[in-house]
Formats: structure tokens, sequence, C-alpha cells
């Protein structure tokens, strides 16, 4: 618990100066904490019925697939406490996250050994490509709940 007089910038000052457990400063330079937050999307959210959902898998895979809601939340479950850097500059510190670990849905689908990316496509048709390697590290979910909650369409 830290104590600050309003108005002033010693919180912001105090959460420069906070280390992580390996040494490092947990508030990484030109980042500025908020205790909110900010909806950063692109184009419109879309509706999606869960009862209609479908995850498809295909590409470099042995067999393609496709999960309903159920299905992919059958996969496992996981929580994970992290902060959040966006490239905007703000920073928001003890997120704590709930879904589907990126193993635990590795597991049940057969990726072909020479894949090394993995091209995600949204309902907004935005895509990002991720390297396999990336996803593949510990603490990686697909997540649909934080901090208790289900995630908002805003930020889902």
């Amino acid at each position: 618990m830290g104590f600050f007089k309003k108005g002033s910038n010693d919180m912001a000052t105090a959460a420069t100066r906070e280390m992580r457990p390996d040494g490092k400063v947990r508030l990484p330079p030109g980042q500025h904490l908020t205790q909110g937050w900010p909806v950063l999307h692109y184009g419109n959210v879309p509706r999606i019925d869960l009862e209609n959902w479908r995850f498809h898998v295909w590409g470099l895979v042995n067999e393609e697939k496709s999960f309903t809601w159920e299905q992919f939340n059958a996969l496992g479950q996981t929580r994970d406490t992290s902060d959040i850097h966006c490239v905007t500059t703000w920073s928001k510190y003890d997120n704590t996250w709930e879904g589907i670990p990126f193993a635990a849905f590795l597991e049940a689908i057969d990726v072909k050994p020479e894949a090394k990316h993995v091209m995600v496509h949204s309902y907004g048709s935005y895509t990002t490509n991720v390297p396999l390697e990336d996803l593949m590290a510990d603490g990686v979910l697909f997540a649909h709940s934080h901090n208790g909650e289900p995630l908002t369409k805003e930020h889902g």
C-alpha cells in the first residue's frame, strides 16, 4: 500500500522505481501507469454468438480441425497474472487472466514439424503472425476472463 498526496506526481515516481523479482524495473522507460484499461481495437466490435462460434485450424497441420466454444474450453483452463505494457505507452499491473493454455491447445492438434509461425485471424478480419516458439512459452493462453470477469466485447 502506498500513501500519496492527491494531485502530486508521487504515485508515478514510485511506480518508476518499483522493481520486479528479477531485479529489473517494473515500469519500462517511457510508460505510464494506469488504473483503467484503455479500449483500443481495429474497426467495429463484432457481435459473436457463442452458439455459432468456431475456432478453425488449418495450414501446416496433419488434419484440419474446428472447435465449438464448449470443445475449445474443454481443452483445459489456467490462470496467470501479469502486467500489460502497451505500445501506446500505458501500463497496467497485476492483471489476472483465465483461459485455455496454448500448450493444451497444441496437444489437441497435430502440427507439422515444418510449422514455424501461426497466422491468427479475427472476426473483424484483423490478422497477425506469431512465431510458434513464442506461443509455446509459459503463461501463453487464449484468455476469456480478466480479473474474474468475462472479457467485454471491447476487450475480447
